[in-house]
């Protein structure tokens, strides 16, 4: 219930510091780092209209912009000017990939702080799968369109079908608190007023205790392996690149 709320505070803050940092300097390292807090909470917005029975692909479309760019943003925080370089080529939009994120950068943070596996390559190739015309994705949506046709959507069980979708929202409204009120080693500080974030605090001091139990009872992978790359697949390529160095 207080996702909404949480959500404009964010909107309303991260419009805010973002446009002191953009009159500093538009081409800024902070500055690209509140256009992707932006773009984040935009697309949080468009999220919260989909979460139905029949419009779930279409939430998966957004769900896996919405990972590009906090996973982005995440990237851009560090503090090193090979991230700033990066940002150089962002801001000037040309066609090499300067809106991937280096996963492995992000990750490697992660276990440094004790955090764990991330997955954020592996969640990011799952998305990538629904929301590219694949053959699952094709399948997600005939299910979706049968639903609606059918109105059988209105009886399916809610706990199978929406409320894993609604944990990975909020976990993503979590996410976006971390990414852009946290100061984790290696990190510049974004400089978000905190006194400005009180709802943002309280979502993210208590989110875990309604979401985690959902995520452990409905953990398990629906694609088929070899749909997405794993980080198995990612182990195997490392393990035969030391076994066999390129010449």
């Amino acid at each position: 219930m207080i996702a909404p709320a949480v959500i404009e505070e964010l909107a309303l803050e991260f419009v805010r510091h973002g446009d002191e940092c953009y009159r500093a300097n538009k081409t800024s390292q902070l500055t690209a780092c509140m256009f992707l807090a932006l773009r984040s909470v935009s697309l949080l917005r468009g999220m919260s209209l989909l979460l139905t029975p029949s419009t779930r692909d279409s939430l998966d479309v957004l769900a896996r912009a919405l990972l590009e760019s906090t996973d982005l943003l995440m990237h851009f925080r560090f503090d090193d000017e090979g991230v700033r370089t990066k940002i150089g080529y962002w801001f000037a939009a040309t066609t090499d990939n300067a809106w991937k994120a280096d996963h492995h950068k992000c990750e490697d943070l992660m276990r440094r702080i004790g955090q764990g596996e991330s997955k954020l390559a592996e969640r990011w190739s799952m998305m990538t799968t629904l929301s590219h015309p694949t053959l699952y994705a094709a399948h997600n949506s005939t299910k979706n369109l049968q639903l609606w046709i059918t109105r059988r959507s209105a009886f399916e069980d809610g706990e199978d079908v929406l409320v894993p979708k609604i944990a990975d929202y909020l976990t993503f409204i979590s996410k976006l608190i971390v990414i852009t009120t946290f100061d984790l080693p290696g990190w510049i500080p974004l400089g978000c007023d905190p006194n400005r974030l009180s709802r943002a605090d309280q979502f993210q001091r208590n989110w875990g205790f309604s979401v985690g139990p959902i995520q452990v009872k409905h953990n398990k992978v629906t694609l088929p392996e070899g749909s997405f790359r794993s980080d198995r697949d990612k182990s195997a390529k490392r393990a035969k690149l030391k076994k066999n160095p390129p010449a």
